[in-house]
């Protein structure tokens, strides 16, 4: 007896779906095909098995598994495109080994960033409309018309659309985001946040105590990401002076410094569209600690430092300058496309604001609205300048 099931967002949650799996083959019902089109899980009716399911994504994986794998137990169930499904007649607490989850995790966040793409562009165009609207009824002279058509039934069709595809966007963000968090934790990490005293980690009432006692200081760096190069020589200018930094917050903007030796210590503050695991374990192979790593998917920076002694070289992460010099030009260009859009929305605004300040009485929540406009683009136009002078400074090394 074949039975049919539909999950459309299986792929979200690897994980609760590898227990349903397991569930379904304890009542009976083994896994034979997936539908990725229409999302379709498909079972053959036999005895009742404890099985223990793991779904793998990997582009090259082959028909049979590796013999690490084979060797455990573990036997291939089916594969379709890219994803493979493995079981294995033990439960997961005796199992040593296991599937790799950096393909899922690598997929997964890419699926993430198009989402991501699809909620940032909706939001710039909500918040743009919305401006122009809250313009038009702060206004004392406008006045809004609402005429009769039978043709307004295609406006709510087409907003409905519009709002269910930003839910479905908004949704599958969060749900792939929580999934990778938990993929991640299944195998043991490296503190990202703690890179140079690991093993001192203190507590909140230690700090204070140091703190205290002069002997922890805190300084704030606000926007450091768009001016890179100056964090690494402020944080190895603080390094030569004795100050060892401690931990840094995990806004990435607050940084503790325990009163220490001096030393040098090189500082690399680095950009990744997509960093996974195998990124990590690269940079900690050859040398370098984690000291800060964003918790953000669309601006994912990492913090990483390396000591060195008086007279060798400074080891840096990109030691070509050609490379450098692209790695700053991807800052550059990334943040120009994030806040370029919101400039330009909020210049249009504010063209519409002073036409309205111009004809129209002046009132308190206008005045405040163009004010607010203005300081956003001043905002926005800084960081974006701050990101080309970085690029530049370093051509000029070149």
């Amino acid at each position: 007896m074949i039975k049919k099931v539909v999950r459309p967002f299986w792929s979200y949650d690897v994980q609760k779906t590898e227990k349903w799996l397991s569930s379904m083959a304890e009542n009976g019902y083994f896994l034979i095909k997936i539908n990725r089109v229409t999302r379709c899980f498909f079972f053959l009716q036999d005895e009742p098995k404890k099985l223990t399911y793991r779904i793998g994504f990997d582009k090259m994986q082959g028909e049979s598994l590796s013999r690490g794998l084979l060797a455990e137990g573990w036997t291939k169930v089916l594969r379709t495109g890219h994803w493979f499904v493995t079981s294995i007649e033990k439960p997961s607490e005796q199992i040593k080994s296991s599937p790799v989850r950096e393909g899922i995790i690598k997929h997964n966040r890419i699926i993430m960033y198009i989402f991501g793409g699809i909620v940032g562009y909706f939001s710039i165009v909500a918040m743009f409309f919305l401006s122009i609207f809250g313009m038009m009824f702060i206004s004392s002279d406008s006045q809004v018309e609402v005429v009769d058509s039978p043709y307004w039934i295609f406006t709510y069709l087409y907003f409905g659309a519009v709002i269910a595809i930003f839910v479905l966007a908004l949704y599958s963000m969060i749900k792939i985001h929580r999934t990778n968090k938990n993929l991640i934790k299944e195998k043991p990490r490296d503190d990202l946040h703690f890179g140079t005293q690991p093993e001192g980690k203190l507590s909140k009432a230690e700090e204070k105590q140091l703190k205290r006692s002069g002997q922890l200081i805190v300084k704030r760096k606000l926007g450091w990401m768009y001016a890179p190069d100056k964090l690494e020589q402020w944080l190895e200018e603080m390094e030569e002076q004795g100050y060892n930094l401690y931990r840094v917050s995990k806004t990435g903007t607050v940084f503790r410094f325990l009163i220490g030796r001096q030393r040098k210590v090189s500082y690399c503050a680095d950009y990744q569209n997509i960093a996974d695991e195998s990124y990590f374990e690269m940079q900690r192979e050859a040398g370098w600690k984690s000291v800060f790593a964003s918790l953000g998917s669309i601006q994912k920076w990492s913090l990483w430092s390396r000591e060195y002694k008086e007279g060798e070289e400074r080891p840096q992460i990109y030691s070509e300058k050609t490379d450098q010099l692209k790695h700053a030009r991807k800052i550059a260009i990334a943040y120009s496309c994030l806040f370029l859009p919101l400039i330009i929305a909020y210049l249009l605004n504010l063209g519409i604001g002073f036409d309205l300040f111009i004809h129209n009485q002046v009132d308190k929540l206008r005045i405040m609205t163009l004010i607010i406009m203005v300081i956003a683009i001043l905002s926005f136009g800084s960081y974006t300048i701050r990101t080309w002078l970085y690029y530049f400074r370093l051509k000029k090394t070149v």
